[in-house]
């Protein structure tokens, strides 16, 4: 889905409701942006909640408490965002 937004004064565009709607996005939704050679490229952040019961079957949770989980996952995380955008 493609789309032409506009910068208003304060830097800020609006999003077609349709891709609103398509995302999930609500009031307060954060979104990642980048910018790739001349293209700014919006992500939706998955949260914590998006990823609940995803290991439940895990072979991990069977060794690792959720608490350890839930650290590994944070450090996987920060290294993956950090190769991502480049920090």
């Amino acid at each position: 889905m493609n789309a032409v937004v506009t910068v208003s004064s304060k830097n800020q565009i609006t999003l077609p409701s349709s891709m609103v709607l398509l995302l999930s996005l609500s009031k307060g939704s954060k979104l990642w942006a980048k910018v790739k050679d001349n293209s700014v490229i919006l992500e939706k952040e998955s949260t914590w909640d998006d990823l609940q019961g995803v290991l439940a079957d895990h072979p991990m949770s069977k060794k690792y408490t959720t608490l350890q989980i839930i650290e590994l996952a944070k450090k996987l995380e920060a290294n993956r965002l950090a190769k991502k955008y480049d920090k």
